[in-house]
């Protein structure tokens, strides 16, 4: 999926850790195969597709970015989502209970925003990816 933020002027910010932009989307899934009635905890590991071994709540720029100084967060409610390892184990690093969900539509509302990295910072593109792991218990 994509999640496409709006433009931002550098000027904008107003130092380093400093955010701007939000824009909502989700995760959806059709969960089906459950015992009737019964509902298991679905939890979340989001990577950084660029920088694997990112465990910081910073999603990395991708190859082919022109920006530089400002980098990404994805936020579930209020919460600044650190990232981890593509890994549905329960201790994986970073893992995060999303809801509870039974046989049917679920949804994972997240939150996109800018974040400045650098004390300067660069007009360009911005793009970053990420991939998520989700497992049941």
């Amino acid at each position: 999926m994509q999640v496409r933020l709006p433009s931002v002027q550098a000027a904008s910010f107003n130092g380093v850790g400093s955010t701007l932009a939000g824009e909502a989307f989700q995760i959806g899934m059709k969960c089906k195969d459950g015992v009737a009635g019964a509902k298991r905890n679905v939890h979340v590991v989001l990577t950084d597709q660029s920088n694997p071994a990112n465990r910081s709540d910073t999603l990395s720029l991708s190859d082919g970015s022109d920006a530089r100084g400002v980098g990404l967060q994805i936020l579930k409610d209020t919460t600044v989502v650190r990232y981890g390892p593509d890994s549905s184990e329960a201790s994986a690093e970073n893992r995060w209970l999303a809801g509870s969900a039974g046989n049917g539509d679920f949804s994972i509302p997240l939150t996109a925003r800018y974040v400045q990295t650098e004390t300067e910072i660069q007009p360009g593109s911005v793009t970053a990816r990420a991939t998520f792991t989700i497992s049941y218990d």
